[in-house]
């Protein structure tokens, strides 16, 4: 049985692993290319939300361990330092990634509402499992009984995650009509800068690795201060 267990978390961390690659790599080959228009991350998702008629976002420069990310509650799109002032394709990768999500409304924004409820399982979850897991070790409850409701915490969040890429592949489709028009004379930078925000879209993937990062830093009391409060 301890053996099943131990090819299903492999598996779990297999999948979290290639999507976290996928990002790390873009971050590295997306930061040395150069965007082909001077546009910095805050400026192209500036020109996107004009080419949409999007006049209700503000954008909040964020640094901390949760920002890059579109709150619809407050209609904010928050960017780090290096997104929002930088013109690389990476920074514009992740900046249009995510103002994309601003044109998701009705339907559609309950679904990524959904998808957010999603990544904060995915994020936060798997310590509070270790935590219960711990805490059926202390009540001497049989292992097996501890260690299978961990990997079952674990397949699910994955499995949820997975299950709404969906939503993240939509917000990139959003960016086409606008991309093609602004990109009209650089069709190779067009390609690339697709390819990069395919693995935007699936980088929360990842996040079941991160679980320890998110809860020390931004879950525990005292730590709220370092998220996109703005």
């Amino acid at each position: 049985m301890l053996v099943i267990f131990a090819i299903v978390i492999v598996l779990c961390i297999g999948v979290s692993r290639w999507s976290a690659g996928r990002f790390e790599q873009l971050i590295r080959q997306g930061g040395r290319e150069q965007a082909p228009t001077a546009h910095t991350g805050r400026e192209i998702a500036q020109l996107f939300f004009a080419f949409e008629g999007i006049d209700d976002v503000e954008i909040v420069e964020h640094n901390g361990v949760i920002s890059d990310c579109f709150d619809p509650k407050r209609r904010r799109l928050f960017l780090s330092r290096e997104v929002a002032d930088g013109t690389t394709m990476a920074a514009w990768s992740i900046a249009l990634h995510e103002a994309a999500h601003a044109g998701q409304v009705g339907e559609a924004l309950g679904e990524f509402k959904w998808r957010q409820s999603v990544i904060r399982m995915s994020r936060y979850g798997p310590m509070f499992g270790v935590l219960g897991m711990i805490g059926m070790f202390l009540m001497r409850l049989p292992p097996r009984f501890a260690i299978a409701a961990f990997v079952a915490l674990c397949v699910m969040f994955l499995l949820l995650n997975l299950g709404t890429l969906a939503i993240e592949f939509n917000a990139n489709a959003r960016l086409q009509r606008f991309l093609e028009k602004h990109l009209d004379r650089h069709p190779d930078a067009l390609d690339r800068l697709n390819s990069h925000l395919s693995a935007v879209a699936t980088r929360e993937v990842g996040d079941l690795l991160r679980s320890p990062r998110y809860f020390f830093f931004s879950a525990l009391p005292g730590t709220g201060r370092i998220r996109p409060v703005k």
